[in-house]
């Protein structure tokens, strides 16, 4: 397994308690967007056996031609061992990734698709966005619908900005509202619906999908193969 020690180039503050973590662009790394990547703490594979406390899977938020990886994360108390860990790094500091995986790039097959997401699970989002934009081969729209109760909305002001006929995006601030629009999109049954956030949110998303008889296998997850049917129940 190759590992890379990376320097934490630049931190931003998306709303309070959430940051952005831009990190430098090892030789020869590169992703697919809706990727996701390890993230350890240095020192995590020091001992015998791994400290997995140190470490954890994260979506990246950027391009590969964007020459950074960055991530975007809650990071307020109470924290875990690898929350606290990370709310105390600084531009300098140093990161270990290790391990890229990709099961939430665009589908390019003359569908719609549906991004579905919760708070920060649009950091997910963004790069199929970015991606979309940059090309629309395969895709007949993109619609992206987010939800987030304390309405800080991460990447609102940049995404406000793009513009594409074939693209539509939805913030929204509670339940009735979202549903309300999920009710509409979700007509579309031809469409890949991509889901990010809890696991209940997960779970309410793919039942309320599957009653609109939106097939299992056009709802896509940023899990394991063998996680899915914990999901699909």
């Amino acid at each position: 397994m190759v590992k890379h020690k990376v320097k934490i180039t630049d931190i931003i503050e998306e709303a309070q308690g959430t940051k952005t973590f831009l990190l430098e662009k090892p030789e020869n790394f590169t992703w697919m967007e809706g990727a996701h990547t390890h993230i350890g703490m240095l020192g995590f594979d020091e001992g015998e056996t791994p400290n997995k406390a140190w470490v954890r899977h994260m979506s990246i938020m950027t391009l590969p031609e964007d020459n950074k990886i960055g991530i975007t994360t809650r990071v307020y108390p109470p924290f875990s061992e690898f929350k606290g860990k990370l709310s105390g790094l600084q531009a300098g500091d140093e990161v270990v990734l290790f391990k890229v995986g990709s099961r939430m790039y665009l589908r390019r097959e003359e569908k719609s698709v549906v991004l579905v997401s919760m708070g920060v699970g649009i950091a997910t989002m963004r790069p199929l966005i970015k991606s979309f934009m940059k090309d629309q081969t395969g895709i007949r729209e993109l619609t992206s619908l987010t939800i987030d109760s304390s309405e800080t909305f991460i990447y609102k002001n940049e995404l406000d900005q793009l513009y594409n006929p074939k693209l539509t995006k939805y913030f929204t601030g509670t339940r009735k509202e979202f549903f309300e629009m999920l009710n509409v999109i979700s007509e579309d049954i031809d469409a890949y619906y991509y889901v990010v956030g809890s696991d209940d949110f997960l779970k309410d998303i793919i039942k309320y999908l599957k009653n609109k008889n939106i097939p299992e296998n056009y709802i896509l997850l940023d899990k394991k193969e063998e996680l899915l049917a914990d999901y699909f129940r």
